[in-house]
């Protein structure tokens, strides 16, 4: 075991104990900083920066629902078939859902067009995202795939105007079609060679919110933080957050909480998983100006991780 930066004491971060084949896949940070390779750029659409997918399997509920102030979203599950031809409703959860995504977001803005090729093989798409080869992975991405482009989303926020203000609500589909072709025999045997010129066309309101305003992000850094979908939602929100921030921001952990917390049973279990994981998050991002507090988190003015391209834009 290797001493590396970490946890919560008081305001400060303690060190603690990371494991050597951890502390590998982050050097790439002080790589960076002495000009020795540049960052591998990706997107995200701004609505991942501010509200996020389940970390485990929400299980038999009718909708998920994650809060970051006065912004909601509203997630309800995929209408799905099995081989036997019976329905049954499935969220999109974990790492690999989120893989996904950025990879959709990177191609959005690099192809600027809403049709987007998942690659020849399955292989091919699991390399672009960052994700090991092997059938096992194969089929539980393709699964997430089908849950993520099947599910209803809808976010909620505040409005004004000059005549007063209410609510907004947007709905979105990430997907408006979806062409998952499959080698014979994948299904069952485990061969590596589904999505065969498989296709997902994006909807044109999931697509503009990509292309209008992305959310820069290092690939490096995302794939650096490992098997955590807490770690990867921590980077993209905190990346986000200091792109306009002037000045210090006190964040209550109840408010947290509600944002990323969700599948934990208290507040305090949620506290030390989030403060666990914003350790790692600021290896690969070390200049992320922050302070450990009692009742808050003081996120303070920044340099972006990645300098961003286009303008940044409200989620509503």
């Amino acid at each position: 075991m290797t001493e590396a930066t970490a946890r919560a004491k008081g305001n400060a971060l303690e060190p603690i104990k990371i494991p050597r084949d951890r502390l590998k896949a982050l050097n790439f940070a002080s790589a960076q900083e002495s000009g020795e390779s540049d960052p591998m750029v990706g997107y995200s659409a701004r609505v991942w920066a501010q509200v996020s997918l389940p970390y485990r399997d929400p299980g038999n509920v009718p909708f998920w629902e994650r809060q970051n102030g006065a912004v909601s979203l509203t997630m309800r599950p995929a209408l799905l078939t099995r081989p036997d031809g019976t329905r049954f409703e499935a969220y999109a959860y974990g790492l690999l859902p989120r893989h996904a995504l950025t990879w959709i977001a990177t191609e959005a803005v690099r192809t600027d067009s809403p049709v987007l090729e998942l690659g020849q093989s399955m292989n091919a798409f699991m390399q672009k995202i960052g994700l090991a080869k092997g059938g096992r992975d194969a089929k539980r991405l393709t699964e997430q795939l089908q849950r993520l482009f099947g599910s209803q989303l809808s976010v909620r926020g505040l409005a004004s105007n000059e005549s007063g203000y209410g609510e907004q609500t947007k709905y979105i589909q990430i997907a408006d079609q979806v062409q998952l072709w499959f080698a014979k025999g994948e299904r069952t045997d485990g061969d590596n060679r589904g999505l065969w010129t498989s296709t997902v066309t994006l909807s044109q309101e999931f697509f503009r919110s990509i292309v209008e305003a992305p959310v820069p992000v290092n690939l490096e850094a995302m794939r650096a933080l490992g098997a955590s979908p807490m770690r990867l939602d921590i980077y993209l929100w905190a990346t986000y957050r200091v792109f306009n921030l002037s000045r210090p921001t006190r964040i209550k952990w109840a408010d947290l909480g509600a944002q990323f917390g969700g599948q934990y049973e208290t507040l305090r279990q949620f506290k030390a998983q989030f403060i666990k994981n914003l350790t790692e998050v600021k290896l690969v991002y070390p200049e992320l100006n922050l302070d450990v507090e009692k009742d808050f988190l003081v996120l303070r003015p920044s340099p972006p991780h990645v300098k961003p391209t286009k303008r940044r834009a409200q989620l509503i």
